[in-house]
């Protein structure tokens, strides 16, 4: 799901799709989210035999700037919060972010590359709690993504080169 949000935002920016156009070109759009279950066998954080379903609602917001050099620069932020519940009707509130940052250069304007920093946490009655995320290097030519780790806690996700990354482990989304 990470990997679609992740290029929706991007296609839509380059293409001029989006729900609406803020002040200063920003581009923003309101995301119904329903995700795949999240389990104990995928991830080691939750207690055995625990599956986890999801709904909510995210609002992406991306930007693109060009400057006088021509050297181009894409933002976007996601935040996500909705209610999940697990195999014994336990109910939890989750919140999730992410945002990114990522520019192309003179030598090489096809690819892109900066910071992306991703946030996903999950509470409630039940007995399943997560708090994970990481800090990357994001680089993509549109073709392709890559994620290089530089800090991740709580197992979020694979960080293997695209297509197999972003398999999700404790990160649903």
């Amino acid at each position: 799901m990470k990997r679609t949000a992740i290029s929706a935002a991007l296609v839509a920016l380059l293409l001029g799709a989006g729900t609406a156009t803020a002040g200063g070109g920003a581009t923003v759009e309101t995301i119904q989210m329903t995700f795949a279950p999240l389990n104990s066998e995928t991830c080691s954080y939750l207690p055995d035999g625990t599956s986890i379903t999801w709904s909510g609602t995210g609002t992406s917001i991306t930007t693109s700037r060009t400057d006088a050099n021509g050297v181009t620069t894409i933002g976007n932020t996601t935040h996500a919060n909705g209610f999940a519940t697990d195999q014994d009707g336990n109910t939890y509130a989750f919140n999730y972010s992410n945002e990114f940052r990522i520019s192309n250069t003179l030598a090489d304007p096809t690819v892109f590359s900066g910071l992306m920093t991703d946030s996903f946490s999950l509470a409630g009655q039940g007995p399943a709690t997560l708090n994970n995320g990481f800090v990357a290097v994001f680089t993509t030519d549109f073709v392709s993504f890559g994620l290089d780790p530089l800090i991740s806690r709580g197992d979020p996700i694979s960080f293997a080169p695209y297509p197999q990354g972003f398999t999700p482990h404790c990160d649903p989304l």
